[in-house]
């Protein structure tokens, strides 16, 4: 049945990438746009719902004064067929409406409003500049996108299931005493406003204790997943935890501060719902009470006085914790759109065409880049201009600093150039998509993380159509294929089946450098960064390697960054950088004969180190 309902909702849709709204209500709104349609159809069964629990309280009533009036032997006769309906109604129309109402919100709204929500998010953060995650933690980024999908389906869903359910429960009980005894609307008016009033009072605070709840327990958040991400670093620096005990422990002691700050606000409209439906019972009982005795009211109006006045009570309870719970999602939400619906740092420009890549040939031009610093020294490239050929292979030196890895960062558009302009084969690549210049870069970093995936999903990332054969391939050109076919995980699989943990912890440094390797041969770009792509391998595996690396660079425009100079000297060119500028380029040969900064790191290197940067 409610797959009937379900095939007209597509979580993962199509849809506008523009920047999500930062205001809660605008971002459900726009994002639960295609629910519309169901949305209705819920509402409409709430008004159902609602209005037969109210009419059958009524009827209760109607009942009890059936009761009193009517001799027994005369009771079917005079209102069989009435009792025929009413059992109908109830036996029938009350459990279906409920359990369709019920399917689409629970089971076709939330699930798919959760993930449709979560999947728009992801698709968006992911085109977020480099220099956007490193401003932030990743565990925290992660959690943002997770709770805004709760969050804003949470909201929805107490409005839709909870609020407008009492509405019209309310609505409907003033509509009822009204058509029996209008002078009955009285008390149940004096509990709404007062109620009100305890709402207006009580709201704000609940909104700013739940503002300050979100934000302690999304630092906490952070704060762990930032711990276990560096579980390493924490055993090996503070290894008697007293440092780390005394961060961890105040962000807990915030959040427990926070929470109890929450908790007091609740406590006090727990109370004060208390005190108000005592209230109502009593107004309504005894004002029922008082009409019965003048003649005014029948025993049937008295007892539905007494039940309609029990339920309110429930109703009122009922609505503010669906209250509560919906401020303490839009205060989540609030909070995660703080980080999540920011502009692009780096956009493409409208239409932008793909990269037509031709030779490879790439051209730096009076590139300043100093991370918004404003300052000329050791920081960034500052009026760089560099020219490699279509298939040249060069080699980037330097010092820690000296710009290396920031040359490479602004070609691949990791950050926005602040100066200067870069063009692949003449297109400048600002006026280019992004995910196509990328597409044709190849690059191995020192760093090879990888994703917690098996490792033959880390080989094909981002080529998935590849084939277990082209993998296998890619990984004995890496000469991994060896290693991989020993692994095994703790869930028994093996080989190229194998996940390697977060970050591929649970490999060394060389399997993973080798598995980002293959990675890099399989996907075979036309363009080739290696930074430090060797390091951590070790002799031997190096020069076994080193074969299938001038294989794979054949043809291709390549630039290698390494500290062990032995490693690029057979390169087309070298480029010394020293403070943010070209100081010396040539040939191994040619920078060796002018005896200059790169002859002395020749020099000093006898299995030496020189940092990268």
């Amino acid at each position: 049945m409610f797959q009937f309902f379900a095939k007209f909702i597509n979580p993962y849709q199509l849809y506008s990438q523009a920047t999500p709204p930062s205001d809660p209500w605008r971002f459900m709104a726009q994002n639960l746009k295609g629910f519309w349609p169901l949305i209705a159809v819920s509402l409409i069964l709430t008004i159902i719902c609602a209005g037969l629990e109210v009419w059958l309280i009524g009827y209760a009533g109607r009942l009890v004064d059936n009761l009193t009036t009517t001799m027994p032997q005369n009771l079917w006769q005079s209102h069989g067929t009435e009792f025929l309906i009413v059992i109908a109604l109830t036996l029938i129309i009350r459990p279906f409406a409920p359990l369709l109402r019920e399917g689409i919100n629970d089971i076709i709204f939330r699930p798919n409003a959760v993930a449709l929500i979560r999947w728009r998010l992801h698709h968006y953060i992911v085109q977020q500049s480099l220099s956007w995650f490193e401003n932030d933690m990743a565990g925290r980024i992660a959690g943002h996108v997770r709770d805004a999908g709760t969050s804003a389906t949470g909201a929805a869903y107490q409005i839709l299931n909870t609020l407008s359910y009492v509405f019209v429960y309310i609505v409907g009980s003033i509509w009822l005493m009204a058509i029996i005894d209008v002078r009955l609307i009285w008390p149940i008016l004096a509990w709404l406003v007062i109620y009100l009033g305890l709402m207006l009072y009580v709201v704000p605070k609940f909104q700013q204790k739940s503002a300050e709840f979100q934000n302690d327990y999304s630092a906490l958040n952070g704060m762990l997943v930032d711990t276990y991400s560096h579980i390493a670093t924490v055993k090996l620096f503070a290894a008697d935890n007293k440092f780390e005990d005394k961060q961890s422990d105040q962000k807990i002691e915030a959040t427990r501060l926070s929470f109890v700050g929450l908790q007091k606000v609740e406590v006090t409209i727990n109370i004060g719902l208390l005190f108000i439906s005592s209230l109502l019972i009593v107004g309504m009982v005894v004002y029922s009470v008082v009409l019965w005795q003048i003649g005014a009211a029948t025993i049937g109006l008295v007892a539905t006085s007494i039940a309609l006045s029990f339920r309110i009570s429930l109703m009122s309870e009922w609505l503010m914790d669906g209250m509560s719970n919906l401020y303490g999602f839009l205060g989540a939400l609030r909070e995660s759109l703080k980080i999540l619906a920011l502009p692009l740092a780096i956009k493409d420009v409208a239409d932008a065409p793909n990269l037509h890549i031709g030779g490879g040939e790439i051209i730096f031009s009076d590139i300043q880049h100093q991370y918004g610093q404003n300052n000329h020294v050791n920081a960034g490239l500052n009026g760089v201009s560099l020219t490699i050929a279509a298939g040249e292979k060069i080699g980037l030196v330097g010092k820690s600093g000296a710009g290396k890895s920031t040359l490479v960062n602004l070609l691949l558009r990791f950050y926005e150039l602040e100066q200067g302009q870069i063009y692949v084969d003449g297109q400048d690549i600002r006026q280019i998509k992004q995910t196509s210049l990328r597409q044709n870069i190849g690059m191995v970093t020192q760093d090879a993380a990888l994703l917690h995936r098996s490792i033959a999903q880390n080989i094909a990332y981002g080529r998935e159509a590849m084939s277990r054969d082209e993998i296998m391939h890619a990984a004995q050109k890496a000469h991994a294929h060896e290693f991989i076919m020993q692994l095994q995980d703790d869930r028994g699989r093996t080989g190229y089946d194998v996940e390697v943990g977060e970050r591929g912890v649970k490999l060394s440094g060389g399997q993973r450098q080798r598995i980002a390797l293959a990675r890099v041969m399989l996907k075979n770009a036309p363009i080739l960064i290696l930074d430090e792509a060797t390091s951590a391998l070790d002799s031997e595996v190096e020069a076994a390697i080193q074969d299938s690396l001038y294989d794979v660079m054949h043809g291709k425009t390549v630039i290698a960054i390494a500290h062990r100079l032995s490693t690029i000297a057979q390169m087309d060119r070298i480029i010394v950088l020293d403070k943010g500028v070209i100081a010396e380029q040539g040939s191994h040969d040619e920078l060796l004969k002018k005896r200059g900064i790169y002859a002395k790191l020749w020099a000093l290197q006898s299995g030496g180190y020189l940092g990268t940067g």
